[in-house]
């Protein structure tokens, strides 16, 4: 698409000058244009993140370049931004180029993030692992909470997709003792009794893992996930199949009222689904 300033006279519709952007981008042309114009270093990367958030990838992602290659005040904010849209867009190598970029230039300011990314995006567990540790600390009289989420929480995950139960465990009795000290009993987050009871049962500790199903079940408001898995239990390591019938209905209750835990990136860890409570409440 040219940029000259004869098409902001331009008379097309908005969809055929959207379709001519997206097929005919020209990055150099459109940086280029931007400059001679005297755009600003934000508006320059919002047209580039805009060009990625509607599919245009490699148009999106080397105006974005150009951008930053011309400008000595790129901050971490920048390239964070640049890593989000590809995160999501599926470009990992390009995401994980924008990250390490961005820890580079702020890593206090910039780890807990990748931490979180790499549990939930990359599912690598180990490095995700190595970042939150670190990140956790560079403030060790402070209970961080990335992208908003207990820094234990995230760190009992990797522990436990790691099938380091007794770490995992360990992480979140420390999230536990945060919440119930500044929020209150009533107020903890339901899924810290959850994985707690996952890692309990994958040891095959029967007890402890029907103590802290029920113990969400209590907690939780719309417990979907511990009905299913509590169901799971009583199926197949008690033999209770009446009871374990019981709780899968509860859960497809639930889960037809609309309360499912989901993310529309990424599968959430255990997460449940209606093929998998039909097929069991069918059997």
């Amino acid at each position: 698409m040219s940029y000259q300033l004869s098409a902001q006279k331009d008379t097309s519709s908005f969809y055929d000058s959207y379709e001519r952007c997206i097929t005919a981008c020209n990055p150099n042309e459109l940086f280029h244009y931007f400059e001679l114009n005297h755009y600003k270093k934000e508006d320059i990367l919002n047209t580039a993140s805009y060009l990625t958030y509607h599919g245009n990838d490699q148009c999106g992602n080397e105006l974005a370049k150009l951008c930053i290659e011309k400008n000595d005040s790129i901050t971490a904010g920048n390239w964070h931004t640049y890593s989000v849209q590809n995160t999501k867009n599926g470009n990992y190598a390009e995401a994980i180029y924008g990250l390490e970029n961005s820890l580079a230039i702020a890593p206090q300011e910039m780890e807990g993030y990748y931490g979180w990314v790499l549990l939930y995006y990359y599912r690598d567990y180990k490095k995700a692992l190595l970042h939150l540790n670190h990140y956790d600390s560079l403030t060790p009289y402070v209970n961080d909470s990335p992208v908003g989420e207990n820094i234990h929480f995230l760190k009992g995950l990797c522990h436990y997709q790691l099938n380091e139960f007794k770490k995992s465990i360990l992480e979140f009795e420390k999230n536990n003792a945060f919440e119930r000290s500044h929020f209150g009993k009533k107020n903890v987050n339901a899924y810290i009794y959850f994985y707690m009871a996952r890692n309990y049962d994958k040891q095959n500790n029967l007890k402890l893992a029907e103590i802290f199903y029920k113990k969400t079940i209590k907690q939780s408001q719309f417990p979907i996930e511990a009905n299913y898995y509590l169901g799971m239990f009583y199926k197949y390591k008690k033999q209770h199949l009446k009871k374990a019938k019981s709780y899968f209905e509860k859960s497809k209750t639930f889960f037809n009222q609309g309360y499912k835990q989901q993310d529309i990136y990424v599968e959430l860890f255990d997460e449940v689904y209606l093929t998998q409570l039909n097929k069991e409440i069918g059997n």
